[in-house]
């Protein structure tokens, strides 16, 4: 990184959106070959083997009164989402999971607004009701004879809502805490967690035969590239600047999930590009505020 904070922290930014924004592709792939309990788990196994020793020697260096929130930023920051990612783009393509990632910032101000009590002016309301509006063009399913709610796709937006709190949690509960520490210890938890809670108790599931080769190579990848290295940058982004601007990233990564969602035959319409184009303008107008 260079020695110039400004640019840096735009540097930080536009390296997680392009490793964010692959990340839908890549579950995509990992679930050709394998359940998205499977998937998730593999995922965050991959993750926490990364992270496991420097996040073990990294464990002392957490206050004591801080590991409630530790605990809550592993579980509602990585775990859950990534289930819930899985889960949902079985019947979700990867491009419209992309997009409907871009709320994050939405839910972000929401938990700021009401937890944390922060000023709010009527353009970001403007802005939250605009986002939401947004989400429903994605969630609503269109056919021939009928519109029908989508209910996987809302499993993404909860997973926003999700990242939204985490994001303010580590932001006003674990600001003395180094990003490092929160990111190894974190990344290493999860991984643990989905070794002996999902992994040991239902591992007859899982199909490690070479032809399943591509399919765990996707997860893997995923689980080192999009939840352990791009952990290590995100939170060292929410440590050095504002909790909002550490959730931008959600600018530029719906577009590269977009382009490899086109690159894999992914249909896109007038209703992928209204609905970008008003959840990035509801991110812009809550960041304007």
């Amino acid at each position: 990184m260079t020695k110039n904070p400004g640019l840096n922290k735009w540097l930080i930014l536009v390296v997680l959106s392009l490793i964010w924004g692959s990340s839908f592709i890549l579950i995509k792939k990992g679930l050709t070959g394998f359940g998205f309990v499977e998937a998730a788990s593999i995922r965050l196994m991959a993750a926490g083997a990364v992270f496991l020793l420097p996040g073990i020697y990294q464990m002392g260096k957490v206050p004591r009164d801080r590991w409630p929130f530790m605990v809550l930023i592993t579980l509602v920051g990585m775990f859950i989402p990534a289930f819930l990612f899985c889960l949902a783009q079985q019947h979700v393509q990867s491009a419209v999971a992309g997009i409907l990632n871009a709320l994050t910032p939405v839910f972000t101000f929401v938990f700021a607004a009401i937890l944390y009590k922060t000023n709010h002016k009527a353009t970001q309301i403007g802005g939250l009701l605009l986002g939401l509006a947004s989400a429903v063009l994605l969630v609503i399913e269109r056919s021939d004879s009928s519109l029908t709610l989508n209910p996987y796709a809302g499993l993404i937006v909860i997973a926003t809502v999700c990242y939204g709190l985490n994001i303010n949690l580590v932001k006003n509960h674990l600001n003395e805490v180094h990003s490092f520490t929160i990111s190894t210890v974190s990344v290493s938890l999860g991984g643990l967690l989905s070794f002996f809670f999902v992994f040991l108790p239902r591992h007859e599931h899982y199909n490690f035969s070479h032809e399943n080769w591509l399919p765990l190579a996707a997860l893997i990848g995923l689980g080192i590239m999009s939840t352990a290295v791009a952990q290590v940058l995100f939170y060292k982004l929410i440590k050095e600047n504002s909790a909002i601007f550490a959730s931008s990233t959600t600018y530029t990564m719906p577009i590269v999930a977009v382009a490899w969602g086109l690159l894999d035959g992914e249909p896109f319409g007038w209703g992928h590009v209204l609905a970008i184009v008003g959840i990035l303008t509801a991110v812009v107008l809550i960041r304007k505020g």
